[in-house]
C-alpha cells in the first residue's frame, strides 16, 4: 500500500489485540512509527512494549501539558520518519469485523481519494485519527495542525487536518459510505487506554471508564487476555481486576464474553 503508520502508544497499557492484528497485516505497511506516550499510569510496560514491537520508536520530547497540546507535541516528532506515499494515523481502539476486507477496501479507496477514514459527525465533522489515511503529497500542503480547538465546538484533535484538505480541494472519503456501519461491522470504541492508565488514581477518577460502549469494552478486556500473543503478567492481573470490578459495580454480571455479539471484533 506504500503506507506508513503513525500512532501514539501509551506505555502504561498493553494492546494485545492490536499487536496481534498489526502482526498479521504487517506486510501492508512500510513503517510503523510509534510515539511512547508517558502522561501518567498505573503499570509501566514500556520495556515490554519495545521488546514486543521492533518498530520505529520515536525519541520522546519534553511536553508542558499546561501549555502545549499533547497530541500536537507527540505527533510532530513522528513526521520526520515518514517516507511512504501515504500516512495512516491510527489508534488501537478502532475495530472492524473483517480485516481482510478492510485492507482490500483501503487499497481501492487509495485509488479514489486523497484522504479518507472514519468520519466523526460532530458540530465540526472530520475524519478521526483512529483511522485516517492521507496522501503524503496532500499532507505536506496542510498546516499540520493536530490540536484540539475548544473555541470551535466539536473541533477535537486532527479536525483541522480535514478542514485543510477540503480547503485545498482534496477528494475526501468516509468509511461509513463504503459499507462500514457503526456498531454493526465496525466502530471506534474510544478511550480504551484510560481505564488501565487511570486505575491507580485516587478516588472516583481511578474508576472512570469513559469508553463509547462499556459492554463492548468489557468483552474487549476479556478477549485481550485470550489472543495468541506473548502476554505481560502485570497487564493480565490488571485486566482481571478490572473485569471483577465491572461485574460488581458496572452491571456486567450477565454479560458473557464467550457468547457476546462483540466477540467477533476481538477474538
Amino acid at each position: 500500500m506504500n503506507c506508513d503508520i503513525v500512532l501514539q502508544y501509551c506505555v502504561f497499557n498493553d494492546y494485545p489485540i492490536w499487536r496481534r492484528n498489526i502482526s498479521k497485516y504487517r506486510d501492508k505497511f512500510n513503517k510503523i512509527i510509534l510515539y511512547p506516550s508517558r502522561h501518567h499510569g498505573y503499570i509501566d510496560l514500556e520495556k515490554f512494549s519495545r521488546r514486543m514491537l521492533k518498530e520505529t520508536w520515536v525519541d520522546p520530547v519534553e511536553i508542558d501539558f499546561g501549555k502545549q497540546d499533547w497530541r500536537q507535541a507527540e505527533t510532530d516528532p513522528c513526521l520526520e520518519y515518514v517516507e511512504s506515499g501515504w500516512i495512516m494515523f491510527s489508534e488501537q481502539d478502532f475495530f472492524v469485523k473483517d480485516w481482510d476486507k478492510f485492507y482490500k477496501d483501503v487499497e481501492g479507496m487509495m485509488g479514489e481519494y486523497d484522504m479518507f477514514g472514519w468520519w466523526n459527525p460532530t458540530h465540526h465533522p472530520y475524519i478521526h485519527p483512529c483511522c485516517l489515511f492521507i496522501k503524503k503529497e496532500l499532507f505536506n500542503k496542510t498546516q499540520k495542525d493536530f490540536r484540539a480547538h475548544p473555541e470551535i465546538p466539536g473541533c477535537d484533535h486532527f479536525a483541522m487536518l480535514t478542514k485543510d484538505a477540503v480547503r485545498l480541494g482534496a477528494k475526501t472519503g468516509e468509511l461509513q459510505r463504503h459499507g462500514y456501519i457503526p456498531w454493526e461491522n465496525s466502530f471506534h470504541l474510544a478511550g480504551i487506554t484510560y481505564p488501565y492508565q487511570n486505575w491507580g488514581l485516587e478516588g472516583k477518577m481511578g474508576r472512570v471508564f469513559g469508553v463509547a460502549n462499556l459492554e463492548a469494552f468489557f468483552v474487549y478486556n476479556y478477549w485481550s487476555r485470550k489472543v495468541d500473543v506473548e502476554q505481560n503478567e502485570d497487564y493480565l492481573n490488571l485486566s482481571r481486576t478490572m473485569e471483577k470490578y465491572m461485574i460488581k459495580h458496572k452491571d456486567m454480571k450477565d454479560i458473557n464474553p464467550e457468547t457476546s455479539k462483540w466477540r467477533k471484533f476481538f477474538e
